[in-house]
């Protein structure tokens, strides 16, 4: 890789040599090498890069189905390092996957191995993970309960007088490519109250089809004369898998 020098960049393939701009700098390279699309499609040589293709592209599918069911919760972040993070998850659970020859393998399939569900549950979407040493999720119900929550042992932030608690359950239909989020009742727990039990139920219908994932959700509030307003900063809220 060479520098380009003169007094207009040239962006192009001149004669063999490629000109373009990298790092905002123009720089230019003899032409050739690499791979070409057709070489990927036909080359068996290419096998396995036709293979990590596929199971990828699944992968990204499903990811953002799922993240794009959570919206309510999310919002519209623009976080690379999230969708990272998640395009990272999908990839280990889809291994999970011992069925499938390469290049088939499923996120299904790899969520029905208890590998792939303990990958999914404990994912902490942003950089406030609430301890949840107390809770337990009940799959038959739905259902996510606190036995002795006490807000005392959290760092509120400052201005925050309350902590709000959501269950939601995400069913993903990967047969369909379907997801739907069915919430709780939110519950606001005041900062300088005593442990207490939590009780947080996601009506789901009985002829949902598909992975029930539940997350919970949770964010700061402050009180002011009665109102309350959520923190949207990010270690003023957040959203955990607690269950599969």
């Amino acid at each position: 890789m060479a520098k380009q020098v003169g007094i207009i960049p040239l962006v192009g393939t001149i004669d063999g040599v490629n000109f373009y701009m990298r790092k905002g700098k123009p720089v230019a390279r003899k032409a050739g090498g690499g791979f070409t699309g057709k070489a990927i499609k036909n080359s068996a040589t290419m096998e396995r890069v036709r293979e990590n293709n596929s199971e990828f592209g699944h992968c990204s599918r499903v990811k953002k189905l799922f993240k794009d069911s959570l919206f309510p919760f999310l919002g519209k972040q623009r976080n690379e390092e999230l969708q990272g993070r998640l395009m990272k998850l999908f990839i280990g659970i889809k291994n999970a996957d011992l069925v499938s020859e390469r290049g088939q393998r499923k996120v299904g399939l790899g969520l029905q191995q208890a590998d792939g569900k303990a990958l999914l549950v404990g994912f902490c979407f942003t950089p406030f993970c609430l301890p949840t040493d107390t809770g337990f999720y009940d799959a038959a119900s739905t259902t996510y309960t606190f036995s002795d929550f006490a807000p005392k042992s959290l760092k509120f932030l400052t201005g925050a007088t309350h902590l709000e608690l959501q269950l939601g359950v995400v069913v993903l239909d990967l047969e369909q490519m379907k997801a739907s989020l069915f919430r709780s009742d939110a519950v606001r727990v005041a900062k300088n109250g005593a442990p207490q039990a939590v009780p947080l139920a996601a009506a789901v219908p009985n002829d949902a089809s598909g992975f029930k994932i539940a997350v919970l959700h949770y964010r700061y509030l402050q009180d002011v004369n009665g109102a309350f307003y959520g923190f949207h900063e990010q270690n003023g809220f957040g959203l955990l898998v607690v269950g599969v």
